[in-house]
């Protein structure tokens, strides 16, 4: 991520010192998972940044192809179908451009589902620093987290 977005806080490590009373060992965990929750939702809101600003890039660059690309499209038309009309052939043109215009939709609409199915999903470094949270937590609060064994990509296919 880009460093305009902001940093993360950089110390974030925990000291994992014995306490010398209860309520200092409840404001050492207080302190500690305030810390971890800080540090996620600063990422999270990091994540959610660049995806809004990719979002909006993307959605600007579609919006001036399709003008463009709808204008040629119609012109392109236009030309064809004055070009062919006095001709004994005007009926096939008219066809095989309907044929091809369905087609190009058809792969328009393939590449669309393959492009959404090997997008990836959005805040998943989030979602895997909570899962190791968890997991953390799960394991009694061990000095050093061990992360639980990485799931195996959906799209090892592709």
């Amino acid at each position: 991520m880009s460093d305009e977005l902001g940093r993360l806080p950089e110390d974030t490590s925990v000291d994992f010192r014995p306490a010398k009373s209860v309520r200092e060992e409840l404001a050492h965990m207080g302190t500690a998972f305030s810390a971890l929750l800080s540090t996620r939702l600063e990422l999270a809101r990091l994540e959610y940044i660049e995806a809004r600003r990719q979002t909006a890039k993307q959605l600007t660059l579609m919006t001036l192809a399709v003008i463009f690309l709808w204008a040629a499209f119609i012109v392109a038309n236009v030309l064809l179908v004055v070009w062919f009309w006095d001709t004994p052939h005007r009926i096939e043109v008219l066809l095989w451009m309907t044929g091809v215009y369905f087609v190009f939709g058809m792969l328009a609409l393939w590449r669309f589902a393959v492009a959404r199915k090997r997008a990836s999903k959005p805040f998943s470094a989030t979602l895997a620093e909570f899962e190791k949270d968890r997991h953390w937590l799960a394991m009694g609060f061990s000095p050093k987290p061990q992360p639980p064994a990485p799931e195996k990509a959906e799209r090892d296919g592709d």
